[in-house]
Parts: C-alpha cells; sequence; structure tokens
C-alpha cells in the first residue's frame, strides 16, 4: 500500500512538472509573439527624415518605417534613402540580410554581386545574404530609394 502511495506521488508530481513546464513555454512563446511588428500602415509624415553621415561626409537623408521582427523574419528592416548626387551611401558591402531595394526617382547605378547597372524609377534589386552590393547617384537630382532588409527565420 506505501508503494502504491509512493507511485500516486511521483506520477502527480510529474504530471505538475510537465504542466509547469507546459505553461512556460506558452509563456515564452506568448512574450515572444509580443515583440514581433504590429500590422499598420505608414506615412512618409509618420516617419522622421535624418541626415545619413557616412565617414564624416553627409551622402542624403534616411527614413526608418518599420525595424524589428516579424513572424517569419528577424533583423526587418523598411525605409528610404534620398541620395545627393555623385554620392553613395557606403562603399560596395555585404550583409547577412536579404535585402530589396526599389527605385522611386533619380539615376544611378546599382552593383549587385559583381554586376553593375544602370538605373532610375522603377528599377528593383534583389540581394541574398553576404552578396556585395551598393548603390550610387550617378544623376544630377536626388536618388531616391527604398530598401527592404531581412533574415529568415524559417529555414
Amino acid at each position: 500500500m506505501l508503494q502504491r502511495h509512493k507511485w500516486t506521488l511521483l506520477a502527480t508530481a510529474a504530471a505538475l512538472l510537465l504542466a509547469l513546464g507546459w505553461g512556460l513555454r506558452e509563456r515564452a512563446f506568448a512574450a515572444d509573439k509580443a515583440k514581433l511588428l504590429e500590422s499598420k500602415t505608414v506615412n512618409l509624415a509618420d516617419v522622421k527624415l535624418k541626415e545619413f553621415v557616412f565617414e564624416d561626409k553627409p551622402r542624403g537623408e534616411i527614413a526608418v518605417y518599420l525595424d524589428g521582427e516579424t513572424a517569419g523574419t528577424r533583423n526587418f528592416v523598411v525605409g528610404q534613402f534620398r541620395l545627393k548626387p555623385g554620392e553613395e551611401p557606403h562603399p560596395i558591402h555585404k550583409h547577412p540580410e536579404e535585402e530589396i531595394m526599389i527605385v522611386a526617382s533619380g539615376k544611378g547605378e546599382i552593383s549587385c554581386d559583381g554586376k553593375t547597372t544602370k538605373v532610375g524609377a522603377g528599377s528593383v534589386m534583389y540581394t541574398g545574404p553576404n552578396a556585395p552590393h551598393g548603390i550610387k547617384n550617378t544623376g544630377e537630382d536626388v536618388l531616391v530609394f527604398y530598401f527592404v532588409k531581412w533574415i529568415g527565420t524559417n529555414r
């Protein structure tokens, strides 16, 4: 009888530990989900354009619309860049995020994975993780482009 009582206590303790573990897991999941970007629309009037300086030289203006994590990404960023004539934000570079650039106005060149292409309004660039890329304004007017960067979480 005493042996049976020990097994009942052990089974009850195991069930309580499993329930506690499940509860903690659900709480952690809810906390992670709470950190995700919320669905919303952002207008240009809602963001602040800031001067972008690289190596002590103003290159243009930048505005960030969204920055955070989504259900399928981390390091998710959406922004706009207004690049001065003759400038590039920074030299050709690479990073672990995938990236899309969409040229809204102006003329320039995009280098993407070793190939340079003349671009204008409506041009789009996609680069995979760690592929060298960059953009330069070759026109006489400001070159405006939008960028979207992210690291996927479901691979």
